[in-house]
């Protein structure tokens, strides 16, 4: 019976139909199969239906509805009314074609009238922030926008920002010039690594021309090639609500004086976890403590230690969202330029973030 029948699994494969859509097709009595094994219910075909799938697939490729397909294939032994049906589908296309062309001109004007935001900034200062926010700038593709940096622009700042969920930071700049709407975009973080940020060697001497809309940022400084780019398209998340916390408790401390004591720790502490670090923020400072310690929370040691860095800061300010646990890190001279970091959750093997 089999000898001159291909299984369904064979014609899948040399007609480019995935056995799904031959099922489609068999149910919809497009192409039946020759004969199916009342037992087992597989699916045979003949070698002109092998034939006939590969032409189905390819009509679906140029998106030809099903009732049109069903009619090439009842005409396929009278050539003319067959090639009757293909060349009407084609003027649809050419049609289809021409109001698409028409469309994408149309858009294109109105990406031409985009609002466009300028202002000038320095250039140092610029790449102290995005030092200070690089390293929390995430490498999971699943979530394009946060593998790049958030540029913000209003009220004569920009703000930089990196989130990898676990951890977000903050680094701010005042601009001149400003010239344009509030405006929000994400750029790669090897954008703002190629801008220049010194002349002659004298940090701060240079200052960016910044020009930025949706669809585009550029960066001009004196006497070099203009840095333009796509932004990535996604959207970023609204990381003002966690900044807008209620920060409950509030300590300063020598950053140097905190990073000796979240790494020259007790063994004892959390040996069990030598990648948290639980810290206690209370009346007479900050304590390195085991996590079992009331009112305690506990966070990724590594992480600490970046925000810490990142500061740039002799003196720190910690603040705490009780409710939350989330902790912010912040310089003590520039307050609005924080580091937030989520609590750890060490009922589970494997740091987990609220």
């Amino acid at each position: 019976m089999h000898e001159h029948l291909h299984g369904i699994g064979a014609v899948a494969r040399r007609s480019g139909l995935p056995v799904s859509a031959l099922r489609f097709y068999d149910a919809a009595g497009v192409l039946r199969p020759a004969w199916c094994d009342p037992v087992t219910g597989y699916r045979w075909y003949s070698s002109e239906q092998v034939s006939q799938a590969s032409l189905i697939a390819r009509l679906r490729q140029v998106e030809m509805p099903l009732a049109d397909i069903t009619e090439v294939l009842a005409s396929r032994h009278r050539p003319d009314e067959a090639l009757t049906v293909l060349d009407r589908h084609l003027h649809a296309l050419e049609s289809r074609f021409a109001l698409a062309l028409e469309q994408l001109s149309d858009a294109r004007e109105l990406l031409a009238d985009l609002p466009v935001t300028r202002f000038e900034v320095s250039a140092a200062d610029l790449t102290q922030a995005l030092a200070a926010v690089r390293y929390a700038v995430a490498s999971d593709q699943a979530w394009p926008a946060l593998t790049g940096i958030l540029l913000d622009c209003s009220a004569g700042v920009l703000r930089l920002v990196a989130c990898d969920r676990a951890r977000l930071a903050v680094a701010s700049m005042p601009v001149e010039r400003l010239d344009g709407p509030p405006i929000q975009v994400v750029v790669p973080p090897s954008v703002l690594e190629s801008l220049p940020d010194r002349e002659g060697g004298s940090p701060g001497a240079v200052g960016l021309s910044v020009e930025m809309r949706a669809d585009r940022v550029s960066f001009s400084a004196p006497g070099a090639e203009p840095v333009v780019a796509e932004p990535v398209a996604a959207e970023y998340p609204d990381y003002r609500t966690l900044l807008r916390a209620t920060w409950t408790r509030e300590v300063r401390i020598p950053a140097s004086d905190l990073v000796s004591r979240v790494v020259d720790r007790d063994p004892a502490v959390d040996r069990a976890r030598p990648d948290v670090v639980a810290v206690l923020l209370g009346d007479r400072g900050v304590d390195v403590v085991q996590p079992s310690v009331p009112g305690a929370v506990a966070y990724d040691r590594a992480y600490l230690l970046e925000a810490l860095a990142a500061t740039g800061g002799d003196d720190v300010v910690l603040s705490l969202d009780a409710a939350r646990r989330v902790l912010a890190v912040a310089r003590q001279d520039r307050p609005e330029d924080r580091s937030l970091l989520m609590p750890v959750r060490l009922r589970l093997e494997q740091n987990a973030y609220s």
